[in-house]
């Protein structure tokens, strides 16, 4: 028994050592066709501008005084892999970047994504992004709160809400105000993507068919439609032509409810109770395949927890599920063990009892055991006890005759 417990401990310390292999960071090639890729492999250049924007014209004072930095990510999986952290707990952040070129919605998919670690968990605060809107007026120096963006896509958690937003801003046709709409929120838990301390990659695949998807590890989570499947639902493209043509006989056609604002820059815009969230692997693109490549790069470089590793972790947060596996896992194991090796003997080895468990099947004794004697040991003893009871009798006759 105590060699199957052994080798049962030994299976599980193998699986706690395969769970923090190590493996080294491998820097990825930046793709041609992306509007924007950003790995953050070197020291934070010039592309990416932090706001200067300030929040009392008289004293100059800065809106968003918090610190970013450029860092390792500290994971034991990836060594040499870096990242946008922002540092400063309880401070306005904000950091922005142009595009290569201005992103424009045609025939064509939004593959927007980036990966968000909470290296020391989260209090209450966001980790979105947004996709500003292009137009001459934008100065990214001047980035803030007020800046128009066409998207804001990401993990946002305030007091015991975990919330991933997808909202976008579109101009109404009819009206010509634009409009904030949000996706309604998935209905699966998203706590651990908030708590477990690792890092997640966010995916918002936006189609011309007006659809959408959200994916956390490559798993979906969430989908709808822009027409639909939103908090605040968008008029179809016929009903809007409807409502234009009534109301303006000689406006003519509309231009549809999705002729979102082009976009010409990526920024973050934060406040966080808690520092060190770090950014990673920003994409922008307008191809599934660009998109696929550059996660298989980049995402990649981490192996996604498998089934024994996804148990193991579970136990961090719930102790009490190591008594299940130890059931549902333990014991098959042992009795498997047993049966295959059935080489243990049972009983003290100085009684008759003392047997292994291959050896025949015993015969049953009585209790109080009778010496076993074979059928030639019978016959010698009889002839032995006949030639003593013959002598007996001749040394009697003789007596007698004396």
């Amino acid at each position: 028994m105590m060699r199957c417990v052994r080798v049962l401990v030994g299976f599980c310390l193998c699986l706690c050592h395969s769970s923090e292999a190590q493996s080294a960071y491998r820097r990825v090639a930046i793709p041609e066709q992306a509007y924007f890729a950003e790995p953050f492999d070197g020291a934070l250049d010039r592309n990416w501008v932090l706001s200067k924007a300030v929040k009392d014209d008289q004293l100059q004072l800065l809106r968003y005084n918090g610190e970013w930095v450029i860092e390792d990510s500290r994971e034991p999986k990836l060594q040499g892999n870096r990242g946008l952290v922002l540092k400063s707990p309880g401070k306005h952040h904000a950091i922005s970047a142009y595009l290569r070129k201005i992103y424009h919605f045609t025939d064509k998919p939004l593959c927007l994504q980036y990966e968000v670690f909470f290296r020391k968990g989260v209090d209450c605060g966001g980790a979105y992004l947004k996709l500003l809107s292009h137009s001459d007026d934008l100065r990214l120096s001047q980035f803030s709160d007020a800046t128009p963006y066409t998207i804001m896509f990401g993990p946002d958690k305030c007091g015991s809400s975990h919330k991933i937003h997808f909202i976008f801003r579109h101009r109404n046709p009819v009206t010509g105000a634009y409009e904030e709409k949000h996706a309604r929120q998935p209905e699966v838990d998203l706590t651990d993507y908030f708590t477990d301390q690792r890092p997640h990659l966010y995916t918002l695949n936006v189609y011309p068919d007006y659809t959408f998807e959200i994916l956390v590890d490559l798993t979906l989570i969430n989908k709808g439609s822009l027409l639909e499947d939103m908090d605040s639902p968008v008029s179809s493209p016929h009903e809007t032509q409807e409502h234009a043509d009534q109301k303006s006989p000689k406006h003519g056609r509309s231009d549809g409810p999705f002729t979102m604002s082009p976009v010409s820059a990526v920024g973050f815009e934060l406040l966080s109770l808690t520092g060190d969230v770090m950014f990673d692997n920003i994409l922008v693109s307008d191809s599934l395949e660009v998109a696929r490549r550059w996660t298989e790069d980049t995402w990649g470089q981490r192996k996604t927890p498998g089934m024994i590793e996804k148990l193991l972790i579970a136990t961090v947060k719930r102790p009490w599920l190591w008594g299940v596996y130890v059931v549902t896992v333990g014991l098959p194991i042992i009795l498997f063990i047993s049966l295959m090796w059935p080489d243990k003997r049972f009983g003290p080895p100085d009684q008759d009892y003392y047997y292994k468990k291959t050896d025949e099947p015993q015969p049953d004794r009585r209790q109080n055991r009778e010496e076993h004697v074979t059928p030639a040991e019978g016959v010698n003893r009889t002839a032995a006890e006949a030639e003593s009871r013959a002598t007996r009798r001749v040394q009697r006759n003789t007596d007698v005759t004396s």
